[in-house]
């Protein structure tokens, strides 16, 4: 059976929709993208009962869902799905937790989950989804709310700014990569390249309970399970969402939930990374620096100076040991400063 053709079991309103598309990589991260029915394929590898074309090896999906109309005619008019930046769809919430040691990676996830629960009640168990990754860490999944599952253009930034929000205040790190609107994740029970391990689902007992050595041994095998579900709204978590897409840049609290400095990925990572003398050797160099130099042009277009300077300097801030508050508030500082220093006429000789 083609994955584009599986039917998904009927859900309820606060569950993903079935009617959305996603990309699909089989076999190798580098293999061509296809068009799914998101939602049908990601339930068929969650309960693994994958169709007969395919197998448990490495697969992928999109983190978000797209319309159909606009992703197809995106990817005729270019070729390519890539660069498509239109209306998206959050059918889950996703953080990833990666870490060179799986026991800090495990009593990070154990923290976020206790936050999600504490912070959304009963209604987050209901549709929270944990997962060991097949090698350095665990994705956790939480149902979006319903103010998530409608299909806008600004979805995929929104999800960013709650996401990285509620780790924070978990005080958790996770990959804020994965927010990306076109970013692949790994899908439940498809094994590891490199590992050999499957992703494998943990219900909470599982995640409380267990070490790493025996996750690890029960990753040995694809092991189906229910796709985590809801049968009705978180109302703090749709005022949440509410607040982080609504609030402007600057204001930070989102309910209870207080957002991170910067709301905007306007700096990418390989930006940064260029910056602080991260990729400036290798054959690569020259293409990097072109990248570099477009991405900030566009970003500074389309944000504007304030966002700009926040995505270089923040993470860096951050890293020297510096509360969020202060990171915040010496930023807000110095742009105004600077702001109203270039309304003045240059004096220079």
């Amino acid at each position: 059976m083609n994955p584009a053709e599986a039917q998904p079991a009927l859900g309820t309103n606060h569950n993903p929709p079935a009617a959305f598309v996603g990309g699909f990589v089989y076999g190798s991260l580098y293999a061509q993208r296809q068009v799914v029915q998101a939602e049908a394929l990601y339930r068929a590898y969650h309960e693994n009962e994958i169709p007969e074309t395919l197998d448990n090896r490495e697969a992928y999906s999109t983190v978000y869902q797209y319309p159909i109309a606009e992703y197809r005619e995106h990817i005729r008019a270019n070729d390519s799905p890539k660069g498509y930046a239109g209306p998206a769809s959050c059918g889950r919430l996703v953080w990833d937790i990666d870490r060179n040691d799986l026991d800090a990676a495990l009593d990070d996830t154990r923290h976020l989950v206790r936050f999600l629960r504490e912070r959304y009640g009963d209604r987050a168990d209901w549709g929270l989804g944990v997962y060991f990754s097949g090698s350095k860490g665990f994705h956790v999944t939480l149902i979006a709310p319903h103010n998530g599952l409608d299909s806008r253009p600004a979805v995929p930034s929104t999800m960013k700014t709650l996401c990285t929000a509620i780790a924070r205040n978990a005080g958790v790190r996770v990959d804020p990569e994965v927010y990306d609107h076109q970013r692949l994740l790994r899908l439940p029970n498809s094994r590891h390249p490199k590992t050999g391990l499957f992703k494998t689902f943990l219900d909470l007992d599982d995640l409380d309970r267990l070490g790493v050595k025996r996750i690890r041994e029960m990753a040995k095998q694809p092991r189906g399970a229910a796709v985590p579900m809801t049968n009705a709204d978180s109302p703090d978590l749709s005022e949440d969402w509410f607040q982080a897409e609504t609030r402007p840049f600057g204001n930070r609290t989102v309910g209870s939930v207080r957002l991170p400095p910067s709301s905007c990925p306007v700096v990418p990572l390989y930006v940064r990374d260029f910056i602080g003398f991260g990729d400036i050797v290798g054959e690569s160099r020259a293409v990097t620096l072109f990248r570099c130099a477009a991405v900030l042009m566009e970003s500074f277009t389309k944000f504007g100076p304030a966002a700009v300077i926040t995505g270089l300097l923040e993470e860096v801030a951050l890293k020297s040991g510096l509360e969020a508050w202060e990171v915040e508030k010496q930023l807000r500082d110095g742009i105004a400063a600077g702001t109203k220093s270039g309304e003045k006429p240059c004096e220079c000789p």
